[in-house]
């Protein structure tokens, strides 16, 4: 479901994915400086404890390792990042697996030995941890697949080398696994268990993480649409509305017909002067209209149903009635006007044109509900309360007020308890006029300008 109070769907998962690319390209940037760091930790230990001979050819792995770690993370915005991630994995695991097998003197023994301390399967398991930080699932799971592809070569190496060995150790074998059997027979597995059980630990490791990534990433999906759906029920209801309707949104699908208050403001003849004005400044002025007016609406329990130019429709009882509906509307009129009169006031002094308001209250029943097509949903309120209140709003051109008013709206507004002494004051009664596209006459109310009180 989609309405004007939810962003479409399309629209609420672009943002998402601008999110979390954006996300992404911070935990590539994080990833680089971890990577890095870590690294400097492995040279400071190679420079300990490595022998003369192999130094050389660590350290220069070492800056290899940077090297990539540097292609990976400068190709994070590329369009060909996958491709470039996943040719930088393979060298990383390469690179890991030379390190791990560089010798100390024999390659065969020294391959042995590397594969008794299991080097290059913890290594490996640390270079897929460390692909968490990208924050990218896609990322986690070539960065496994090397790791795994990586053992394997690992493991073959070792029998390699074990079948041209005579001895190590003082252990003799016929054959390359015998060898290996005998070598970790002290703890009474073999050698194949031995393998699988590393590769079983890398697939699960690539696989934890990798689900544990996907779950923060759905996490950020839903904070994203919860955040973006509060924040665009906040462009059109109260923010106590706001904050209900966001953990229920469908308490806006179904349709109802209730009594509520519709107010309608206009900016008597803003758009003629506003014919001179250049396209980004006629806009300019109309946002600085609804800023003046929609937090009066927010402020009194309303909503915004529709913007209308420079004007709104407000409705008090959307998609919540309460009984003090219609004088909510009321006082929030007045208040509108009192408002823009005195911000117009402001701009006379200042030698520029005031924008005076017209405003439309009418009480009764409407009906609320969703109207549009199925992407494009929008809760409205419909009815003849909606075209009355229009109607009042246009004719206070003609009887010079600020808000005209139904009788059954100021009724309604008094019901829940008496107006203040200075609006009452403002209050004179035009009796029964002929409403344009009504059928029937209507008894109306206006409320002059506080300063034609």
């Amino acid at each position: 479901m989609t309405d004007k109070a939810v962003l479409p769907q399309a629209e609420a998962m672009s943002s998402w994915r601008a999110r979390l690319h954006h996300e992404e390209l911070r935990g590539f940037a994080f990833a680089f400086k971890a990577r890095s760091i870590a690294l400097g930790a492995v040279v400071l230990w190679v420079l300990l404890s490595a022998s003369g001979a192999r130094l050389p050819y660590l350290l220069a792995l070492a800056a290899a390792f940077f090297a990539v770690g540097w292609i990976a993370y400068r190709s994070r915005a590329s369009r060909h990042m996958l491709a470039i991630q996943g040719a930088c994995a393979v060298a990383d695991a390469a690179i890991i697996l030379l390190g791990s097998h560089m010798p100390d003197g024999d390659w065969y023994e020294w391959a042995l030995q590397t594969w008794m301390r299991r080097s290059a399967f913890l290594y490996l398991v640390a270079y897929v941890a460390s692909a968490a930080l990208t924050f990218s699932v896609k990322v986690v799971l070539m960065s496994g697949i090397a790791a795994v592809v990586a053992q394997l070569a690992s493991f073959a190496f070792v029998l390699y080398a074990a079948e041209r060995v005579d001895s190590f150790k003082g252990f003799a074998a016929n054959g390359a696994y015998d060898l290996l059997r005998q070598l970790i027979a002290l703890q009474n597995v073999e050698p194949w268990v031995f393998m699988v059980n590393q590769l079983v630990l890398l697939v699960i490791t690539t696989g934890l993480i990798a689900g544990a990534i996907w779950r923060a990433r759905r996490h950020v999906e839903r904070a994203v649409l919860a955040e973006t759906q509060r924040s665009n029920l906040g462009r059109f209801f109260s923010p106590n509305v706001a904050e209900r309707l966001a953990h229920d949104v469908g308490a806006l699908d179904a349709a109802r017909a209730q009594n509520a208050a519709v107010l309608f403001v206009d900016a008597v003849g803003s758009m003629r002067r506003m014919e001179a004005l250049a396209p980004e400044e006629v806009i300019t002025v109309v946002r600085a209209f609804h800023r003046r007016i929609v937090p009066i609406v927010f402020r009194h329990g309303g909503s915004i149903d529709k913007f209308l130019g420079d004007g709104i429709m407000a409705v008090f009882g959307a998609p919540e009635k309460a009984p003090y509906d219609a004088r909510d509307a009321l006082l929030c009129a007045v208040e509108i006007l009192d408002t823009v009169d005195r911000w117009g006031a402001g701009q006379i002094a200042r030698g520029r044109a005031a924008t005076p308001v017209g405003l439309g209250i009418h009480y009764g029943l409407v009906i609320q509900g969703n109207v549009g097509i199925a992407d494009r949903l929008e809760f409205t309120t419909l009815g003849d309360t909606v075209n009355l209140a229009s109607r009042l709003e246009r004719m206070t051109r003609q009887h010079d007020a600020g808000i005209l008013l139904s009788l059954d709206a100021m009724t309604a507004a008094e019901r829940s308890g008496p107006l203040p002494p200075e609006i009452k004051a403002r209050c004179r009664d035009l009796g029964v006029l002929p409403i344009v596209g009504h059928d029937a006459p209507v008894h109306v109310i206006a409320i002059v300008r506080e300063r034609n009180a």
